[in-house]
């Protein structure tokens, strides 16, 4: 697996992968297209075999950033691409300086809650509600 930044060219690519996945924000080609062309924005990919099989999106601005998306490719979920993209975003904002790093994630989303708590986020809060009737969105945050 190798990872690197998205191009502008990838976001065809970004947006079925993240098809693939109903709990992912659901930014489709133009919403990829759109980030990528952010100052603020970030987008890593996991390649393999030539294809884009996951990735991560976050905004960063003065010392703050924010997790805003992340999606694998079902067939490729559980062989650790997740960790690698969240290993390698926090250790590329690590890098430029002291960053405070949040996420929202679904309570029901127990192997994303596994994988931020393995990372070092922390609890900060909870939006009821926030994905439908009875799915509360945790606010989850760390400082690196």
């Amino acid at each position: 697996m190798k990872l690197r930044r998205a191009l502008l060219a990838d976001a065809p690519f970004l947006a079925v992968v993240e098809a693939t996945r109903p709990q992912a924000a659901g930014w489709k080609e133009e919403g990829f297209a759109a980030e990528l062309q952010q100052p603020c924005a970030r987008i890593w990919c996991s390649i393999e075999e030539e294809k884009i099989t996951g990735f991560l999106a976050l905004r960063v601005t003065d010392g703050f950033c924010e997790i805003l998306n992340v999606a694998v490719l079902p067939q490729r979920a559980n062989r650790g691409i997740g960790k690698a993209l969240v290993a390698q975003a926090l250790a590329e904002l690590k890098q430029e300086g002291p960053c405070r790093v949040t996420l929202e994630v679904a309570q029901d989303n127990l192997p994303a809650r596994a994988l931020y708590a393995q990372a070092g986020f922390q609890p900060l809060g909870r939006r009821k509600d926030f994905y439908g009737a009875g799915r509360d969105a945790l606010i989850l945050g760390m400082d690196v």
